[in-house]
């Protein structure tokens, strides 16, 4: 669903919610889909044996993190400063965008390939960004889809899941010069990898997101597919 100005879907959820049942055929593939899914997820977990004591143990650190996480920020800080990290505090998404503008023009820079990253998201940078001239490329396939058709990710993992791949391929047609009516999963991967590769020689900026920072060595984890 599309709003005016670049933001997209930021309307009320029950609304769009209601909207989006309405059509009931959708919301059935919608549900087989999540499903389908949510079996391959619990095929893998199933290949190991320690799987419920490693999600147990991981969830003890999140809460012993959050519960000090002050603590755990400032020796962060502290590492990655003696690493020659330079480390920037934001109290909210308007100091946090305002921050990122800044690197950007200090180096004048006008284009950012961004890889994925929540925080981004809920900061909406990728819109503020493009309100002060700076284009944004999202490089995660399934961020770059909604990017393309100017809507918001659906999900925090499967970012365009309510896509169909028919209504992919008319994006990448419009966006990429695709030939029309081709729908093919590796064929749309292959035009979309050909399509980022052309952005990464430019110069531009580049931002990610990270998994978890070590307090300990001052350094950040990023996990891939």
């Amino acid at each position: 669903m599309k709003q005016n100005g670049g933001k997209q879907g930021k309307g009320d959820h029950a609304a769009l919610a209601d909207a989006f049942n309405k059509d009931e055929a959708r919301v059935n593939w919608h549900d087989e889909t999540l499903w389908w899914i949510r079996q391959k997820r619990d095929k893998a977990a199933h290949t190991l044996p320690e799987w419920e004591l490693l999600r147990e143990t991981a969830s003890r650190i999140k809460d012993n993190v959050l519960s000090n996480l002050g603590g755990y920020l400032e020796q962060f800080e502290a590492a990655a400063t003696a690493n020659g990290v330079t480390l920037h505090w934001a109290a909210d998404a308007a100091e946090h965008n305002a921050i990122v503008l800044s690197l950007l023009r200090r180096h004048g820079v006008d284009k950012m390939v961004k890889s994925k990253s929540m925080l981004t998201e809920e900061c909406h940078l990728n819109e503020f960004l493009q309100e002060q001239g700076v284009e944004v490329i999202d490089t995660d396939l399934g961020e770059r889809v909604v990017q393309l058709a100017e809507e918001p990710p659906s999900h925090i993992v499967l970012p365009c899941i309510h896509k169909k791949k028919e209504e992919i391929g008319e994006l990448f047609h419009e966006h990429l010069g695709t030939p029309a009516g081709n729908a093919d999963p590796q064929f749309l991967t292959h035009a979309a990898r050909l399509h980022l590769r052309e952005k990464f020689p430019d110069p531009a900026g580049g931002t990610d997101g990270d998994q978890f920072c070590g307090g300990g060595d001052g350094g950040v984890c990023g996990l891939y597919q």
